[in-house]
């Protein structure tokens, strides 16, 4: 009886390792997945703000918010909380929003810090300058994470399911040496 309780404990311990290693390497792989959409809905809304300010000739704020509709979070987080910091009694110019909204939501993406440098380049531009300047400068992030997403997707090839095996592998390998 003491014998079979063992057994079963040392089964769910066995069965919590595999679980635990394999959830490890999912979500390892995870953040090379969310890198890619992140950057590619990124993009999108920098599209949309340039079609903004080109086209629709919008109010800086207002053309942040339309570009943030039908992205996902945390990216479209960084479009609204800009136009919320804009549009506070504060009295922010667009770069200040801008880098404040980099700084408190880029903590939840799974961009990287060439990726901010990019941003927050091309945020001290945004507001300051005339429509022409800034949909130059908005072309130009666009090319550089355009550059950064096709780095992303080959990382993501390369590794994401790298660490899917090496999670449930290691898991195993440490079952065979717990028996």
């Amino acid at each position: 009886m003491i014998v079979q309780a063992l057994m079963m404990i040392k089964l769910l311990g066995a069965v919590l390792i595999l679980f635990a290693g394999t959830a490890i390497g999912f979500v390892q792989a995870s953040f090379y997945v969310n890198r890619s959409k992140q950057l590619r809905q990124l993009i999108h809304a920098l599209q949309r703000l340039e079609t903004e300010i080109d086209y629709g000739q919008t109010e800086l704020p207002t053309a942040l918010i339309k570009s943030s509709e039908g992205i996902e979070q945390p990216v479209s987080r960084l479009f609204t909380l800009t136009a919320e910091l804009l549009t506070a009694e504060q009295e922010l110019s667009m770069n200040e929003a801008w880098q404040q909204a980099i700084h408190q939501v880029w903590d939840v993406t799974s961009l990287r810090a060439r990726e901010k440098e990019v941003l927050l380049r091309m945020g001290s531009v945004l507001g300051m300058s005339n429509a022409e300047d800034q949909l130059k400068h908005l072309q130009l992030a666009q090319i550089q994470l355009k550059s950064e997403e096709a780095l992303a997707r080959e990382e993501q090839q390369r590794y994401a399911n790298m660490w899917r095996s090496l999670g449930t592998l290691g898991a195993i390998l440490i079952v065979i040496l717990m028996v």
